[in-house]
């Protein structure tokens, strides 16, 4: 007797990479889209951005729009204050994630999944309900409207995620290794920054990058504690633009365009190193 089954099998397997072929299309529309519009939106003159139907790409492009945001001396004082506070955060929280999450990878002990937990728990708090107690404590240690401040209000957004995405990846590395830096003499500091450290370097650097944009794209906790140019991030900034009596579209697009241009250029050198980082700790041994 013959079975038609194997056929039916092949035609499943012929249709699945079409069928994930257009899904992974859609979801890169889907992403793309939005980038697409504001840079659009950046690149067209005022009648065009309210024009009814709405275009797509401008049909009469201009730069009228970047040359005002750069002719406006807080714009560079946004971008340096965002640069200071998400960098020194971000510093901050890899000296302080990397031995941490070596820790709670390598030396379980009972309690050390509940303190594990304590830590990450601030991640789950929206950074609203972070802002007001931040405000109290920062105005009576003086450190409103300061990127230093900015910085210390971003550890427990930046520090938990590094911490969880290194623990995974530290736990993932061969028992064999760290066994025989132990036998050659070296400690837990000489086993951490000999062996681990440049073992993990890709994991370390995708920590790093999703860390310093969890702080560069903060915008709740830097509206709170800010108030003037001298101390407010980009983010902070953008909002400005949206005054009580109108919202000026196209300088807001035009400095989105100016904050999102660094990272987008980032992401897509180190595009590699970033999927490399990302599947490190997927499969163990």
């Amino acid at each position: 007797m013959s079975l038609t089954l194997p056929r039916s099998g092949r035609r499943r397997h012929a249709v699945s990479p079409v069928l994930a072929g257009v899904l992974a299309v859609g979801a890169a529309f889907l992403l793309v889209l939005p980038v697409v519009w504001i840079v659009a939106t950046s690149l067209k003159p005022d009648g065009e951005i309210f024009a009814i139907p709405p275009t797509l790409l401008p049909r009469a492009p201009t730069l009228t729009h970047f040359a005002s945001v750069l002719g406006d001396a807080s714009i560079l004082q946004f971008f340096r204050n965002s640069l200071l506070a998400a960098g020194l955060a971000t510093v901050v929280s890899l000296v302080l994630a990397v031995p941490a999450a070596f820790g709670f990878a390598r030396f379980r002990y009972r309690a050390s999944g509940v303190l594990l937990g304590a830590v990450l728990v601030t991640r789950m708090f929206p950074p609203v309900a972070l802002a007001l107690p931040f405000f109290l404590q920062f105005r009576q240690l003086g450190l409103l409207d300061s990127p230093i401040g900015l910085a210390v209000a971003y550890l427990p957004v930046v520090l938990p995620l590094m911490i969880w995405m290194l623990e995974g990846f530290f736990r993932e590395l061969p028992e064999e290794i760290l066994e025989a830096a132990r036998l050659d003499g070296l400690g837990t500091p000489g086993i951490l920054l000999r062996i681990v450290v440049p073992l993990s370097r890709p994991a370390i650097a995708v920590a790093t990058m999703f860390g310093f944009l969890a702080a560069w794209n903060e915008f709740i906790i830097a509206l709170s504690l800010t108030r003037t140019p001298s101390g407010q991030t980009m983010p902070v900034g953008i909002a400005g633009y949206i005054t009580q009596f109108q919202t000026l579209w196209g300088d807001m697009t035009a400095a989105s365009v100016l904050y999102l241009a660094p990272v987008l250029v980032i992401t897509v050198l180190a595009q590699r190193g970033i999927i490399s980082g990302l599947t490190a700790g997927a499969t163990k041994g």
